[in-house]
């Protein structure tokens, strides 16, 4: 056979590298690296990283734009990013609950030792903690259910919601 003829057994380097496939999978690897994938394992990676979800972020807004994003794609984007801001909001109410707390304490003489704190202090303090707990378990799940459903290619069924 002379190399001008193709061999029926043979693949092409395409096939071999997985160049040419979405997102660089090739055949037979058994793992498929879509986008919001990628996004939504950066969201997860966050909690030991405390930076990874803005590379998230950015990547989501980035690839949403893009000219061959697939609709069920684009859903999860606008999943992920609605994911993030509506996280910082809660964060950022807690935070300002906290620090009216602390300033409060502050100026009432609380920090001073001079007496007991109030158990509205405390109250407080486990409220918001347990409210941070929740708003992290609420991350997390929808970082994940966004991560479920780019493995099947599956779009976000109500990607504007703010629960799950």
């Amino acid at each position: 056979m002379n190399q001008t003829q193709s061999d029926p057994h043979r693949q092409s380097p395409e096939a071999d590298t997985g160049a040419g496939t979405p997102y660089g999978t090739g055949p037979g690897t058994g793992i498929t690296l879509q986008k919001p994938l990628i996004v939504g394992l950066l969201y997860l990676l966050n909690i030991f990283l405390g930076f990874s979800v803005f590379v998230g972020l950015i990547l989501a807004y980035v690839w949403r734009g893009e000219e061959g994003t697939q609709d069920w794609e684009r859903t999860h984007y606008t999943y992920l990013i609605r994911t993030f801001w509506i996280g910082l909001a809660i964060m950022a109410v807690i935070g300002a609950v906290w620090l009216l707390m602390f300033i409060s304490m502050a100026t009432t003489g609380q920090f001073s030792g001079a007496g007991e704190a109030e158990p509205e202090v405390f109250l407080t303090m486990i409220i918001g903690m347990i409210l941070a707990i929740v708003g992290m378990i609420w991350f997390c799940l929808r970082a994940i259910l966004s991560i479920v459903k780019a493995g099947g290619q599956q779009p976000m069924q109500r990607p504007e919601t703010w629960l799950f």
